[in-house]
């Protein structure tokens, strides 16, 4: 390992013992170093032994990069030697003299010659506004970089280091901290007065590093490293230099401030972590020189850790939680003698940047540095300077020939390194991470490309596809190909269709393939439906319920699937075979051909498919599929297994048959008896319920409907036969005769007209003598009866059958006499008790009826006699039929002078002027004279009082009148016309005079309608 093994962290007692406080007032602290500490550790180093270094190689946790640029031409004529980074840009110190500042791609921005000699140190305010550089020539130059501001300072002997005040630039004291040969730490100030130097501190050896943070400044030198605050003004503690480290001018000391207050200190193979803590109350002690509590330092210092390795610390930084450690040389190289010249004269090592925990000590990760001409260089030869940026932080690692740039690894170089290695999974998952925004890369999510992501991805579909992970591969494309909605991208995804096809494995990848953006072409689709199809029938029906139609050609995919069908073994792959049908059926439908599609779900029975056609008005595509229809409604009522029943009822009612019978104008009844022929059962089911429907529309399938019925509900065939005639006669007595069916025949027969064979039938082949009886009877024949009683004559039990049920129609006189005088007839006595009961019953109905009607006539006969005595009010608005003039006008030339005119009305309902209807003859006899009516009226308006009386004597005039006229007979003109004419017609038609024609009937079709002239309202 490269630290030493058995390293352990020092306690926080033990490290406080190799502190000393120099300050009066602070707390003393014995300066010990616990040698028994570092002897374990040594003893515990040579008894473990060096473990094997695993074969797996570590992700290095650094970048590297070589600045190039104007550093190279720097280079070809000086060389470097101290070196301090700020926000924007390098501050490099020459062995020339030169001061120069350069971007951090290397580039030179600025350049000036501040020393004559060797530049030992340069500083950087906080801002970038000032540059100071201290030389072996005993100068301090501070330079601003945007003004012509410059302070120089001269001590006369090599400064060694110089540090600036972090706000040199805000800071009127324009403050800066410089130390060299001299041994002294210089404070040069601007006060009101003018610059002032100010000797902070004296030792005995040079002045080796001075590093500022904030208020607090810590210089090293050979006695060890020096704490100060410059707001205070008052050194807080000094670091002692660990026992036994080599010569501080061979290794010098390197620190760096991990924040306000920690600071870690490197002496050649030690490694310090200094803790500044704030003292509390109680350790606040007065001070032996002026007794004031207050003058004391406020902060003590506190070694927390004190470890040592096996190589040279060349440099100190922090990163996170780690501790960066510019390393040189390993365990011999302090083990040797310190001469510069044997140092010189051996083959030195390439320095090394290690990176340690913080928390266990232990190396996370050690990176070798080639730098150029490393063999020839020694530890004080090289420089680290770090900067802590905002995004990352930022090192830079000097050496006198070359400059190097090192940053946290990104995403991007997580990622190239995971790439190289071949593990395209983890780095597939750490790109997904971290532009999720979560995990250790996601502050650098933005440094990969797509198009790196999509490169990661791919090599890793592909090695997976290598080791047969083809599900896993799928899905990784499915994340990493491209969706943009261009030709490119969707040639990349036809390519790993394509290989997914030659590695057989396109089950994999077939839900993955994008439908939208972007489209591929419609052959990618379409294979990956026929591979399916071949494999895996329930994933490609998926498939073409979720893709558009738009994807393939339907009309190809269904040839192939009706093959793949023919293929099938349909037995031993029933539910494949299912599925496929049903996949086929949504392919018809995309195809627009309904016929087919229907005919695959009506064979599946799928639900809900006879709603479709209604809903559809597909009523053509099934036009053709009728015994599809019938098996559907047997599966639906659960009939299918030839043990299960269900009633013709129940059958012809189902949705199926109703769909058939009630679209007979889209069905044709003739094509589906056609169709069901074949399957007689079907078809029975089929004429039931449309004869159900409209006996009209059976009619033609009659005979075939009679066999049907006699075959399979013969109980219903004689109510067939009653209310149908549309069957042939001969043809169902055969049927019926066939097959025994008695009183089928029976009805035949009488319908035939042959009574007396089905007589016969009845009483032969049925015995049944209720049923003779009931037969003669209907038919209404008296043969019949003399048949029925001929044959009963002989047989006491058909003889008490007519004696009771024969009734009138049976004449019990008949009956009785056809007996034999020998024959013992068993119940004949109560047989002729219930006739004589009967026929006194039927005389004493006859007598009730008749009293019933002749009372009914009485009334009927009141009522009209009282309807033709009431008079008949005619308006005078009404027209004379004979004239056509109103009524209440007198037609001119017609009356007879001096007499005056009224109107005549039959009770036919016809009105006419007396003058239109009744001759002169007649008129003149009938009619009142005009004088009359008028002394009439007066000798009326003498006698009587009122207007009742008037009335009176004018109504006996006008029934006076009537009965005037009724002598002559006079007759409705227009009546008797239609009478002529009637009879005149019939005469014609028949050729027979009237006379003869009223034995004669003509149809009413052959005779001409006669009009009659509209009935006038009478108000009677």
């Amino acid at each position: 390992m490269p630290l030493r093994q058995g390293l352990d962290k020092v306690s926080a007692k033990q490290a406080a013992a190799m502190s000393e406080t120099s300050q009066e007032g602070s707390p003393k602290a014995k300066q010990k170093e616990d040698s028994s500490v570092f002897s374990e550790n040594e003893q515990n180093q040579e008894e473990d032994e060096d473990e094997e270094e695993e074969d797996e190689e570590e992700e290095p946790a650094l970048r590297y990069k070589r600045l190039g640029g104007s550093v190279d031409l720097i280079f070809e004529k000086d060389t470097a030697s101290a070196l301090s980074a700020a926000e924007r840009f390098l501050v490099l110190g020459t062995h020339w003299g030169n001061v120069i500042i350069i971007d951090f791609e290397g580039n030179e921005v600025q350049r000036w010659r501040a020393h004559s000699t060797t530049v030992n140190s340069v500083s950087v305010d906080a801002l970038g506004e000032y540059v100071a550089s201290a030389g072996d020539d005993g100068r301090v130059v501070v330079r601003a970089l945007y003004s012509d501001d410059l302070t120089i300072a001269d001590y006369s002997r090599p400064v060694k280091a110089v540090a600036l005040d972090p706000q040199y630039s805000r800071r009127a004291s324009r403050r800066f901290l410089s130390g060299g040969t001299s041994g002294q730490v210089i404070l040069h100030e601007k006060r009101w007065y003018g610059k002032a130097d100010t000797i902070l501190f004296s030792s005995a050896g040079p002045i080796q590093t001075i590093q500022w943070q904030g208020d607090l400044v810590a210089w090293a030198c050979d006695e060890g490293v020096q704490i100060y605050d410059v707001a205070v003004g008052t050194r807080i503690s000094q670091i002692a230099r660990p026992e036994g480290s080599p010569r501080a001018d061979v290794f010098s000391c390197r620190m760096h401030w991990r924040d306000d207050r920690s600071l870690v200190v490197g002496w050649a193979d030690y490694v310090q972590t200094v803790v500044l803590r704030e003292r509390t109350g109680a350790q606040q002690q007065k001070s032996p020189l002026s007794g004031d509590a207050a003058s004391g330092p406020l902060l003590y210092a506190e070694i927390s850790v004190v470890f040592r390795t096996d190589f040279v610390v060349c440099g100190l930084a922090q990163h996170r939680d780690h501790l960066l450690v510019l390393s040189y040389g390993d365990s011999t190289t302090v083990a040797v003698d310190t001469a510069r010249q044997q140092q010189r004269e051996r083959d030195a090592q390439a320095p090394e940047l290690r990176m340690i925990s913080r928390g266990d000590l232990e190396e996370v990760s050690s990176d070798v540095l080639a730098l150029e001409g490393f063999p020839l260089l020694q530890p004080n030869d090289y420089a680290l300077a770090h900067y802590a940026a905002a995004n990352a932080d930022n090192w830079f690692v000097l050496s006198p020939k070359q400059l190097v740039s090192v940053r946290p690894r990104g995403l991007q170089d997580h990622v190239q390194w995971l790439a190289a290695r071949g593990d395209y999974g983890l780095a597939l998952a750490d790109i997904e991470e971290a532009r999720a925004g979560v995990g250790r890369w996601a502050s650098s999510r933005d440094e990969v490309r797509d198009a790196e992501y999509r490169a990661i991805g791919e090599a890793h579909a592909q090695a997976l596809m290598d080791a047969g992970n083809v599900d896993e591969a799928a899905c990784v494309c499915a994340r990493v190909l491209p969706r943009a909605s261009d030709l490119e991208s969707a040639a990349v995804w036809e390519t790993w269709v394509f290989a997914f096809a030659e590695a057989h494995a396109l089950q994999a990848i077939a839900h993955h393939l994008p439908t939208g953006e972007p489209q591929l072409s419609s052959t990618a689709y379409e294979m990956v439906l026929a591979f399916l199809l071949a494999t895996d029938i329930g994933q490609f029906r998926r498939l073409v319920l979720e893709w558009p139609q738009a994807l393939y050609n339907a009309y190809s995919v269904v040839l192939a699937a009706e093959d793949r069908l023919q293929r099938m073994d349909a037995e031993a792959e029933m539910d494949a075979c299912k599925e496929l049908k049903r996949t086929m059926a949504l392919l018809y439908d995309q195809l627009n051909q309904p016929s087919k599609s229907l005919r695959v779900y009506l064979d599946l029975f799928e639900s809900g498919i006879l709603d479709r056609v209604r809903r559809e008005n597909l009523f053509d595509a099934v036009r053709d599929k009728a015994e599809s229809i019938m098996r559907y409604d047997d599966h639906s009522l659960g009939i299918d297994d030839a043990s299960e029943t269900c009633s013709l009822t129940e059958r012809s009612q189902a949705a199926g048959v109703q769909l058939l019978t009630d679209n007979t104008d889209a069905i044709p009844s003739a094509g589906v008896v056609k169709q069901l022929v074949a399957w007689p059962e079907h078809l029975h089911v089929y004429l039931h319920a449309l004869r159900g429907r409209d006996a009209h529309l059976s009619a033609p399938f009659a005979d075939l409907q009679l066999e049907l019925y006699a075959e399979y509900d013969p109980q219903l065939l004689l109510g067939f036969l009653r209310t149908s005639s549309a069957y042939a006669f001969d043809r169902a007595l055969e049927v019926c005769e066939e097959r025994g069916l008695v009183p089928e025949m029976v009805f035949i027969l009488g319908r035939m007209g042959d009574n007396h064979r089905a007589l016969m039938l009845i009483i032969d082949r049925l015995g049944d003598v209720p049923r003779a009886i009931e037969f003669a009877r209907e038919q209404g024949d008296p043969a019949l009866w003399n048949d029925l009683v001929m044959y009963a004559r002989d047989k006491p039990e058909f003889i008490v059958g007519l004696l009771e049920l024969g009734g009138a129609s049976a004449s019990p006189t008949r009956v009785i006499r056809a007996i034999p005088p020998a024959l013992h007839v068993p119940g004949i006595r109560r047989a002729l008790t219930r006739v004589l009961h009967d026929h006194h019953l039927q005389v004493e109905l006859s007598t009730d009826c008749r009293r019933i009607l002749d009372r009914d006539c009485d009334v009927l006969s009141d009522r009209l006699r009282r309807l033709q005595h009431q008079g008949i009010s005619a308006d005078g608005a009404q027209m004379c039929l004979a004239c056509q003039s109103p009524l209440e006008e007198q037609l001119a030339g017609s009356a007879v002078p001096g007499q005056s005119h009224s109107v005549l009305a039959f009770w036919c309902g016809h009105v006419f002027h007396d003058a239109c209807v009744l001759l002169p003859d007649v008129l003149r006899k009938t009619q009142m004279p005009v004088s009359s009516v008028a002394a009439l009226g007066a000798i009326s308006s003498r006698m009587v009082r009122g207007p009742r009386d008037q009335r009176a004597m004018l109504v006996q005039a006008k029934l006076d009148r009537t009965l005037l006229i009724r002598q002559f007979a006079p007759s409705c003109p227009v009546c008797a016309e239609y009478d002529q004419k009637k009879m005149a017609q019939q005469a014609a038609h028949s050729g027979w005079s009237p006379s003869e024609r009223c034995d004669r009937t003509e149809s009413p079709e052959k005779i001409e309608k006669i009009e009659l002239p509209p009935m006038q309202s009478l108000k009677i």
